[in-house]
């Protein structure tokens, strides 16, 4: 029990600690510059913040969330964003992502390294897309390539001869990224607009290749009911209007790590849907 608790602490320290680098990333890449270099410095006053000054959310904390230099206030949004990195890195030590649960490999495998990349890469695609309705290529291919070369290199290192999962995740990466942009085709064609984003079939290709063919269905499945919930209540409470546009991209994500999190079964038997 208490080694659990010292686990789970470290592991949200590493979330905390990849949630501030999600903070570089989402405010440095939609501006084209780099995210390694320069240090991190106030958007005020340039302060250069030292490294004490940066330590994810105690920094906030200490400073009672205004520069140390001109005293202007830092926002909320970079606490809470390293803090529920933290939590979902937490959440994804507890995962059974269906894709990986028939083959024998440790779970520290697909929990911890692979579910923290996931979990980093979903949730920057999340929040610049809630931010700015943009779905990095870059982004999403590298999560696509990451998705694809984890199920081959496992394949190849525990002799899986059938190939099942290599022929599953590459099938629903294609799967995926079809679905989406043929729905983009027709949408087009019939409403003489852009209905959905290119990036949202990129991201499409990127959760097959992590949760494979059923696994990506299901989220499709869940996104779009979620959307069209969310869109409804909007219309209702005036918060929305008819032709504003929203970031899909969000839901996507969400269902995503609701079924890498319980895995297909689960999903099924919460829905009441016979496998």
């Amino acid at each position: 029990m208490f080694l659990n608790g010292i686990n789970n602490l470290y592991t949200f320290i590493l979330g905390c600690c990849f949630g501030s680098f999600i903070n570089v990333v989402i405010k440095r890449l939609p501006k084209n510059e780099s995210i390694v270099s320069p240090r991190s410095k106030c958007f005020n006053c340039g302060y250069q913040i030292r490294w004490f000054d940066n330590i994810p959310i105690f920094s906030w904390i200490l400073l009672s969330g205004k520069c140390r230099n001109c005293k202007k206030k830092i926002s909320l949004t970079y606490p809470l964003i390293e803090f529920f990195t933290g939590f979902f890195f937490i959440l994804s030590t507890q995962s059974s992502p269906s894709l990986y649960q028939d083959i024998q490999i440790t779970p520290f495998f697909y929990r911890e390294f692979l579910g923290f990349i996931f979990v980093f890469i979903c949730l920057t695609l999340a929040i610049l897309d809630a931010k700015y309705f943009w779905l990095p290529d870059i982004i999403t291919s590298i999560g696509t390539f990451v998705g694809l070369i984890s199920s081959l290199l496992l394949s190849i290192t525990y002799k899986l001869l059938n190939l099942n999962l290599i022929i599953n995740t590459f099938s629903a990466t294609i799967l995926g990224f079809l679905i989406f942009y043929s729905l983009s085709v027709i949408g087009r064609i019939l409403f003489k607009k852009p209905v959905l984003g290119g990036g949202d079939a990129k991201l499409a290709a990127l959760l097959g290749a992590w949760l494979g063919i059923k696994g990506l269905l299901i989220t499709i499945w869940l996104s779009f009911n979620a959307a069209g919930l969310f869109v409804i209540i909007g219309l209702i409470l005036k918060k929305i209007s008819l032709n504003q546009k929203i970031p899909f991209g969000v839901f996507l994500v969400s269902s995503g790590f609701l079924v890498w999190h319980f895995g297909n079964d689960k999903i099924f038997e919460f829905l009441k849907i016979p496998l």
